[in-house]
């Protein structure tokens, strides 16, 4: 690219000097030899010829140059057959020719042929063709002069003609951007190629150098005008500047600007004609390129990695800075006789680097030995050398390249590789212990995913199975009774299945809290009883408790105490055989209360004691066992006693021996009035003797689903409640505007607005009586998070679907201040979700 831009520069400068020298040349024979010098400096090359018509309108030679003089004297003033003729004559034996004619007044005058060593390129051709324009104007000056001397004002308006058409065809022809810049009127023609490289259209330019000069940087704006001035007022012929200009799109481009300057017989600068390359791409690469290099030191330095250059002509031997930092030399590069690398190998590794250089450079294979060096200092240093031939065109080899890696402390820590061995070893079997841990994982996650799906679908298929008895078939009263106790049974079976996996998943995810405060242990286990209680009847199986005297109270959650027992109790008589004992004994010492629970049931395989309280983990998963469940009520029980600071422990002879899980909790440091219960709720009058619980209560139900809400209706009308409903926040909104319920039951997530739209909505209401409604919101989502999000809202009570009827009567009840006793509210029913 450098040599095409130097020759095209020097094309330009040919162009411009002839020009010149035509502009001031009278006779004849004068233009014509600066017409064919011109010529053979475009095409470079020695021979051109010049056809002229004569008066009759034949051709003849009238001037070459690079002829042989005897044929220059055969053609020369004689008609020929025709211009070709000539040409073929004049160039016999040329490789390629170029040719263009003199054209005058729309009249071919001549023509004007030179020799190319190879074809012509457009831009070439169109060169040619400028010179011919120029050479037909010039020539036609002396004839018109002799034989018309008043006609100078039409020959000068033609050669203002001829001029502007060879610069137009000039730059059409060039890939460059060209600029021709009449410097007395500051008018500046530019051609097409200036336009696209520079990104404007012809409406955003000015034909001016001063616009051109407006759109360079600032920083470089002064420099660059200053230069013109100089070189307008000056004797320089030729210029040429590297600035930044602003493109049409508001980039920056880097522009490399050269011309010549066209100067009138006075010596004053009257035209300038040059060409524009944008060097932004070049300046990219090179800073790239330099960037890269800057890198590869940089990381050479840092990887203390040094590099070296054997000449193999001059045996000299360059070195850079981070070899000569690990020899112990001042840190730069430095080129000397390659003895002084040989001088610094230690005295016993030398004869193998010899060798190995010698068979390197004779072989042209791969250099690469390891040994010691000397430093200055006189310690010896490892390195590893390696490195590579490099050859010239013909193969002959220039250069040994290569790097130096200081592997000192390698050396020194290869007597470790064994020990490093063995803890590969242990850690590949230890890799191997994760992944089967890991196989068993994934495998105990596919049997718990299958276990899921058939602990739900059992319940499913007697619920839906009687539901449809019971709708399609008139059945007795009796199987009635029966189907809805099934019906019943299974629901709170699944519930307790979604409980358990919620439960466990706040587990997980370190979000499950408790609510401590004093919590009477005897009360716990008695309501668990007798909550487990129907099922033991069903098999005959007694449940024995043994209270140790002087029971306490200890400080903890009480549902979540509650939780444990269940959990233990139901475990215990789902693995005891009918008419089976188990027995649940409690023991104190001065800071511990302990639980057992013990039963003479399936009991406990050996091999499974020690994961019997893992997540996921039966002792039976196969499709043939005998008991349901997912395997995490004891992972349950084993995480909500260690929040309480206890702990559990499982113990059984093995198989058919029983079982016994002994729970641990801490005592409180002193004694608690905590468990006292709080006064009643303030509210509305309590009930009389035989009124139903919700007697006079007016309630607003807003639920999207029409079975839920019906449903809901109906049992709180079957509770003495005034019912209203609606099916979404925008109606329950407008029946607030006309009713006033003392009570607002919300579903959470409705279509369209949520219930949280709602109770927002409510609590910025305008009236007062409406803002301070008691909210309940009823909602199947019953994390922690989403409890806690409905109370933020602006809801007083959370109760999570499916609920008990009975239980949300009684938070109905609770809210309006009409519990209709004293005593302690009602115990959660393990299923019912409530929040």
């Amino acid at each position: 690219m450098i040599e095409h831009e130097e020759r095209h520069r020097s094309q330009i400068r040919a162009l411009t000097e002839a020009s010149r020298a035509l502009a001031s040349a009278c006779p004849a024979p004068a233009i014509q030899e600066i017409v064919l010098s011109a010529a053979t400096r475009l095409s470079g090359s020695g021979r051109a010829v010049l056809i002229l018509n004569d008066e009759g309108g034949r051709p003849v030679v009238r001037a070459a140059l690079g002829l042989d003089p005897a044929l220059l004297a055969e053609l020369c003033g004689r008609p020929l057959p025709s211009a070709d003729d000539g040409i073929a004559r004049a160039l016999d034996g040329a490789a390629h020719v170029a040719a263009a004619p003199l054209v005058v007044g729309g009249l071919v005058s001549g023509v004007l042929a030179v020799e190319r060593d190879a074809p012509a390129s457009g831009e070439d051709a169109w060169l040619i063709e400028a010179l011919a324009d120029q050479a037909a104007v010039a020539l036609a000056g002396p004839a018109d002069g002799a034989a018309h001397a008043g006609a100078r004002e039409p020959r000068a308006r033609l050669e203002a003609d001829v001029q502007d058409e060879r610069y137009r065809l000039l730059g059409r022809a060039i890939k460059d951007p060209i600029w021709d810049w009449d410097i007395r009127t500051d008018r500046v023609e530019r051609n097409v190629t200036f336009h696209e490289v520079f990104r404007y259209t012809p409406e955003q330019t000015a034909p001016t150098g001063a616009w051109w000069v407006g759109r360079m940087l600032p920083e470089d704006r002064d420099r660059i005008a200053r230069a013109l001035e100089e070189l307008i007022h000056g004797g320089a012929d030729t210029w040429s500047a590297q600035y930044r200009v602003y493109r049409g799109d508001g980039s920056v481009a880097r522009v490399f600007d050269r011309g010549t300057v066209l100067r009138d017989a006075g010596g004053k600068a009257i035209r300038m004609v040059g060409a524009s390359v944008d060097l932004t791409e070049r300046f990219r690469i090179e800073s790239a390129l330099q960037d890269r290099e800057d890198r590869l030191r940089l990381a050479t330095w840092a990887a203390d990695v040094g590099t070296w250059r054997v000449d193999l002509e001059t045996r000299y031997d360059t070195r850079d800075a981070s070899l000569n930092r690990i020899l112990g030399l001042d840190e730069r590069e430095t080129t000397q006789p390659v003895g002084d690398w040989l001088s610094r190998v230690h005295p016993e590794d030398l004869d193998a680097v010899i060798a190995t250089h010698e068979r390197s450079v004779r072989e042209r294979c791969i250099y690469d030995v390891i040994h010691r060096v000397v430093r200055a200092d006189g310690s010896i240093r490892w390195v590893h050398d390696r490195g590579r031939i490099v050859a010239d065109r013909d193969g002959s080899p220039l250069f040994l390249t290569g790097a130096v890696v200081d592997i000192t402390e390698l050396k020194q820590l290869e007597h470790e590789r064994t020990e490093l061995l063995r803890r590969e070893q242990q850690a590949l079997a230890q890799s191997e212990k994760d992944r089967i841990r890991a196989e068993d994982a994934n495998r105990m996650k596919d049997e718990f995913l299958a276990t899921v799906s058939h602990e739900l679908r059992t319940p499913l298929t007697a619920i839906l199975g009687w539901a449809r008895l019971i709708k399609d078939k008139a059945l007795a009263p009796e199987r009635v009774k029966q189907g809805m106790a099934s019906i019943e049974r299974n629901a709170h079976a699944q519930a307790q299945i979604v409980d358990d996996i919620l439960t466990v998943s706040r587990i997980i995810t370190g979000k499950l809290r408790l609510r401590t405060i004093a919590v009477d242990l005897a009360a716990v286990i008695e309501a668990a009883v007798d909550t487990i209680t129907p099922t033991a009847k069903a098999k005959e199986i007694e449940i024995r408790v043994e209270p140790g005297e002087g029971l306490s109270h200890v400080c903890g959650d009480p549902d979540r105490l509650q939780q444990v027992m269940w959990n233990l109790l139901s475990n215990a008589v789902k693995f005891t055989p009918k008419r089976g004992l188990v027995t649940v004994r409690v023991g104190r010492s001065d800071s511990q209360v302990a639980i057992s629970v013990t039963d003479n049931g399936k009991g406990i395989a050996t091999s499974f004691l020690p994961y019997v309280f893992d997540r996921f983990r039966q002792g039976d998963s196969s499709p043939t066992r005998a008991h349901g469940g997912l395997g995490l009520g004891l992972a349950i029980v084993r995480h909500i006693v260690e929040l309480h600071g206890g702990t559990v422990e499982a113990e059984s002879p093995g198989e058919g021996g029983g079982a016994t899980f002994t729970v641990t909790l801490p005592l409180p440091a002193a004694p608690s009035a905590a468990h006292e219960r709080p006064p009643p709720a303030p509210g509305r009058a309590p009930l009389r003797s035989g009124e139903p619980p919700l007697f006079g209560v007016h309630v607003l139900v807003v639920e999207d689903e029409p079975d839920a809400r019906e449903l809901l209706a109906f049992l709180l009308e079957g509770a003495g409640a005034r019912v209203t409903t609606a099916d979404s926040a925008s109606e329950a909104m407008s029946v607030l505007e006309r009713l006033r319920p003392d009570v607002l039951l919300s579903d959470i997530g409705m279509p369209g607005e949520s219930g949280y739209a709602l109770i927002h909505q409510l609590r910025a209401a305008g009236r007062d009586e409406i803002r301070r409604i008691p909210a309940v919101a009823l909602t199947a989502y019953a994390r922690i998070e989403d409890r806690r999000r409905a109370l933020a809202a602006g809801f007083q009570k959370h109760v999570a679907k499916p609920i008990d009827p009975a239980d949300l009567v009684q938070v109905v009840a609770d809210l309006t201040g009409r519990s209709g006793s004293d005593g302690p509210p009602a115990r959660p029913r393990r299923g019912a979700l409530l929040g």
